[in-house]
């Protein structure tokens, strides 16, 4: 009997579940739609979706869905149709015994903003976000030579570098590109720049400066210098103004 036990257990909630879901099924047939639960995440650091603006897009493609069975509406294509928002990361709809829709919206977050050709942003996934006319988020600007592909590549992975170090993430405010993908980086203190050249070897280079900024700057303070120099290899050079 004892060995027997957890199979009868097993088969109990097997059947259990069966009469659950059998019931949740034909209970969604005759449920009609009150309406939309629309839930937008990240509402105060991000502004790029709104829930009217989810609601006309359902609205525009489906029509109205009060009094509709849910059981007839198509929720793959709505997350398929909701998704193509710029500002969407994933959208997952479902419903449930009151006959409402709920809609979860996640946005994309932008990590750097590129002014560049029409201007874009570069989300924390690496990929081209277009810009927004109602939002405009507070990342890091790059501003010169900048293409696609090093937006995406080289300089992506530097800014999540930079955002990841709380000293780098509220100093650094701009990066300026050059040909050759070497970049500049502007401060939001002080009135210098700093020449870091290429990204090889970045991880030395950062190193040093913010030694560089302890040892150095700390002690002369943030407007000795007008440039700060980390293109050559084990060495700071400084322009004094």
């Amino acid at each position: 009997m004892k060995r027997a036990l957890p199979y009868i257990l097993s088969f109990s909630l097997l059947a259990y579940l069966i009469i659950v879901l059998t019931f949740a099924k034909t209970k969604l047939q005759t449920v009609k739609c009150k309406g939309l639960q629309v839930t937008v995440d990240n509402k105060r650091e991000n502004a790029f979706v709104e829930e009217e603006d989810i609601r006309k897009v359902i609205k525009r493609h489906y029509g109205e869905l009060q009094d509709l069975h849910v059981a007839l509406v198509d929720k793959d294509s709505m997350e398929h149709v909701l998704a193509r928002n710029a500002g969407v990361k994933s959208a997952e709809v479902y419903y449930d015994l009151n006959g409402y829709l709920h809609i979860d919206i996640v946005q994309r977050r932008p990590v750097l903003r590129v002014m560049a050709d029409r201007g874009y942003y570069v989300d924390e996934e690496g990929r081209v976000m277009s810009l927004s006319g109602k939002y405009t988020s507070r990342v890091v600007v790059a501003t010169g030579h900048v293409s696609k592909e090093f937006a995406c590549g080289g300089l992506y992975r530097f800014v999540m570098g930079l955002r990841k170090d709380k000293f780098w993430d509220a100093l650094v405010e701009q990066i300026v590109v050059e040909r050759g993908d070497e970049i500049i980086l502007i401060p939001k203190v002080g009135n210098f720049r700093i020449v870091l050249g290429t990204l090889e070897g970045i991880d030395r280079k950062m190193a040093n400066l913010r030694l560089f900024f302890e040892e150095g700057i700390a002690l002369k303070g943030w407007n000795t210098y007008k440039e700060i120099n980390l293109k050559f290899d084990n060495q700071i050079v400084c322009v004094k103004r």
